[in-house]
């Protein structure tokens, strides 16, 4: 009896990795979810009001994985955004070739390099104060990037946006679709020159 139910529950548990092979025998592909998260709290004290206060500043969740060899996806929610909810990423994204990806979706506008880092790659405590009022602007649309090597690395971002931001998607309809694009080259190990529009 009991080597039934062992028997049973391996067979019930599902495996911690799983793979997808095309039909013409190439490498597997790793389609096993990645499951991230980020949680930053502060103790923050103002001298002249003699106050205090603990705050939980960031408590992120993501989700991110390949469904086969070009198609990736990635949905991104903060829990506890100054106090806020909110939605922050939600996207697939096909790579038909090395460097070339089209991405549609909930995601970051491509316009700075300090707004993109996640709260865990941040340097300092909290954002600079251009990133956090101008860079930081979430939007749904199309994008297409593509990375090359031509002596030294180079991206170049562009996509189409609503206009809408995160949470004003249901009712908007435009006419006025907007445009951001970035070029970023690395000369120098640890360099970066960023060009954005």
């Amino acid at each position: 009896m009991n080597g039934r139910i062992l028997c049973a529950i391996v067979t019930l548990t599902p495996s911690p990795h799983c793979f997808a092979q095309d039909k013409d025998g190439k490498k597997p592909v790793d389609i096993t979810p990645q499951i991230h998260g980020t949680l930053r709290g502060k103790y923050e004290y103002q001298p002249n009001d003699k106050a205090g206060r603990f705050e939980v500043r960031t408590a992120r969740v993501s989700i991110n994985g390949n469904l086969s060899e070009i198609i990736s996806y990635k949905a991104e929610i903060d829990l506890c955004d100054e106090g806020e909810i909110k939605m922050l990423d939600a996207y697939a994204r096909i790579q038909p070739t090395t460097g070339l990806q089209f991405t549609i979706g909930q995601e970051r506008v491509p316009f700075t390099i300090d707004a993109h880092r996640s709260p865990h790659q941040q340097y300092f405590a909290n954002r600079s104060f251009i990133a956090k009022q101008v860079g930081n602007v979430r939007d749904v649309g199309a994008e297409v990037s593509y990375k090359c090597h031509p002596g030294f690395p180079f991206v170049i971002r562009a996509g189409l946006f609503n206009g809408s931001g995160l949470t004003n998607q249901k009712d908007f309809w435009t006419n006025n679709i907007n445009i951001s694009a970035k070029a970023e080259m690395y000369p120098l190990p640890d360099w970066n020159k960023t060009n954005k529009g």
